[in-house]
């Protein structure tokens, strides 16, 4: 199948959305350089399944914008997303590279959709984003801590609470997390260290050790070293900001320890803003930091939630997949990194 050739007038001008279908474009002509039965199977399973991949996280932020901007044929369009997201699937399962008729069936499919769907159906819903949504340049960024610039898991915590309070892992995962929400008083700045100190002394029956819970607070965090190194690029060019629910440990334990603290030109941190994500205070909190408004800025997170939340105070927003496919995204919105 012949490339299709990327050409301005398939913009929308709304500067996530064209983003998305050239990144869509380019999986396309990549993966019609494959269905010739020259690559190996698995390298073709592997194209499709990120097709599909990205296909639902773009559809997902289209469908979003369609939804916030009133737009009248959201239902029309979420049918023909589920409806390509399922072919897509049984083509992924029906590829025999020996069968010509199925190669050429696959290629033709993709590219008619391509064509029809992205090219002219989505061309119908530009007018009405542009209308109800953000499009002003982009002068400061955010990205989400947990899930984009960091990973974590709450098990070093919860083993270091266990530990030390002589309670079973069930019982703290739920005293951390739920009743009494240990980490979620923390983070939402409801709690500081002494009075964490306090209930949980009342909790374990016996005195907190600070530091200990501190190490394994730290210890639960781990860096994800290509945003990590994307953010001190994109600093180079605009203001980022550091924008997550984080416990009082954060900056010593976390950013200090991973060497991220010089990363962001500031931090947008649950515990100090007395919110946490996705309450929108948080992300106002985030866009102040920068001292811009919240038009100004792009949020780039991996929560659904999140990424609503910012669209209701007026910024941009990326959902982030992973650090390959944000890049392209960046390049193709005109941001420098």
């Amino acid at each position: 199948m012949a490339h299709i050739q990327w050409k301005d007038r398939y913009n929308i001008n709304f500067r996530e959305i064209d983003a998305q279908h050239q990144g869509l474009l380019d999986l396309l002509n990549e993966l019609s350089d494959h269905l010739d039965g020259r690559k190996h199977p698995d390298t073709v399973t592997y194209i499709f399944e990120a097709l599909g991949e990205y296909a639902q996280t773009h559809f997902s932020s289209e469908e979003r914008y369609m939804r916030a901007a009133g737009y009248p044929k959201l239902a029309q369009h979420c049918q023909e997303h589920v409806f390509f997201v399922n072919r897509v699937k049984e083509l992924s399962k029906s590829y025999d590279p020996g069968d010509p008729r199925v190669v050429d069936e696959t290629a033709a499919f993709l590219r008619d959709w391509y064509m029809n769907h992205i090219i002219k159906v989505d061309q119908e819903y530009g007018p009405f984003l542009k209308r109800a949504l953000p499009t002003a340049a982009i002068e400061g960024i955010l990205l989400g801590l947990e899930g984009v610039v960091c990973t974590l898991d709450t098990a070093p915590l919860i083993q270091a609470m266990a530990e030390g309070s002589g309670k079973s892992e069930d019982e703290v995962r739920t005293a951390l997390l739920e009743a009494p929400g240990f980490l979620t008083q923390l983070e939402s700045g409801h709690w500081d260290l002494e009075r964490f100190e306090v209930e949980w002394t009342g909790w374990a029956g016996q005195a907190a050790a600070p530091e200990s819970l501190a190490s394994a607070y730290g210890a639960s965090y781990s860096p994800t070293p290509a945003m990590a190194q994307l953010a001190a690029r994109l600093k180079q060019h605009q203001p980022v900001a550091l924008v997550g629910n984080a416990a009082p440990w954060m900056r010593s334990q976390v950013l200090g320890r991973l060497g991220l603290a010089t990363s962001f030109t500031a931090n947008a941190l649950s515990c100090e803003a007395g919110a946490r994500l996705p309450d929108k205070a948080l992300l106002l909190a985030g866009a102040s930091s920068l001292g811009l408004a919240p038009g100004a800025c792009i949020l780039i997170h991996r929560d659904p939630a999140c990424i609503e939340a910012a669209q209701g105070v007026g910024m941009q927003t990326l959902e982030y997949t992973n650090p390959v496919m944000l890049m392209a995204e960046l390049r193709r919105m005109g941001i420098g990194f």
